[in-house]
């Protein structure tokens, strides 16, 4: 069996129930041995034409027909950005673990390139391999999508994100006050054709949103202690082995 239908489940489910599982408890210690919460990941489909869309990935399941990915309509997302990280990481081809990865500067890999990234050759732009993102802990403003989110930033994209921090700085603000746009804007070279992402600001952030926010925020303790695969699976992102 490599799916369970709707029909399996609800089975399954009253099955549980008949022998006295307490199945929130038992899906709560399920969440508490992973390793990390299951959070879905915002990302962006690169068109060849420039036709580039956000879509959600979710991750796979054993349901039936359920959809790993789910593109959105809005070519504008609006979302309250309620954590961000600096990430790092030399990650080769087919290897499930990053050579040397660091977080907000901090370098966590076991054998290290070099102690610190500042240091390192390989996190010279243009010359090292090592790669570097902004991960973005989201709360969307979509009827589709209104749960907590990462998005992990490409190196193009880092400094519209910069930016748009600058001017929440001279005005005095934080983040998550704001409502913050994200736009996909074109760009093309000689080799390939991909979207940078374009920050501004909607409204200003709502109680409820702000509440929603720190909620969510409270919740991502043990992601943000580690560098996911999903993180860095873009093209580009890992180096040949060879």
């Amino acid at each position: 069996m490599n799916t369970i239908t709707k029909t399996d489940k609800d089975l399954i489910l009253q099955n549980l129930s008949a022998t006295d599982w307490d199945i929130d408890q038992e899906l709560s210690e399920l969440e508490t041995v992973m390793r990390q919460p299951d959070l879905p990941r915002l990302r962006i489909e690169h068109h060849e034409e420039g036709k580039h869309r956000f879509y959600i990935d979710y991750g796979e399941s054993y349901l039936a027909g359920k959809k790993q990915f789910s593109f959105l309509r809005a070519f504008t997302l609006p979302a309250i950005v309620f954590a961000e990280q600096q990430v790092r990481a030399l990650w080769q081809q087919d290897e499930d673990h990053p050579r040397c990865y660091s977080i907000d500067g901090q370098v966590l890999a076991a054998d290290p390139v070099s102690k610190s990234c500042e240091q390192c050759p390989e996190s010279i732009p243009g010359f090292g391999s090592c790669k570097p993102k902004v991960r973005l802990f989201v709360l969307p403003l979509l009827k589709q999508a209104n749960r907590p989110m990462v998005m992990a930033l490409s190196p193009t994209s880092i400094k519209p994100w910069r930016e748009h921090q600058l001017r929440l700085h001279r005005s005095g603000l934080p983040a998550v006050a704001v409502v913050t746009t994200f736009e996909l804007e074109d760009l093309k070279s000689e080799e390939f054709r991909w979207a940078r992402v374009r920050v501004g600001i909607r409204d200003i952030a709502s109680r409820e949103n702000l509440m929603a926010a720190r909620a969510a925020q409270q919740s991502i303790d043990r992601l943000k202690n580690r560098i996911a695969p999903q993180d860095f699976s873009e093209r580009g992102d890992r180096v040949d082995s060879d």
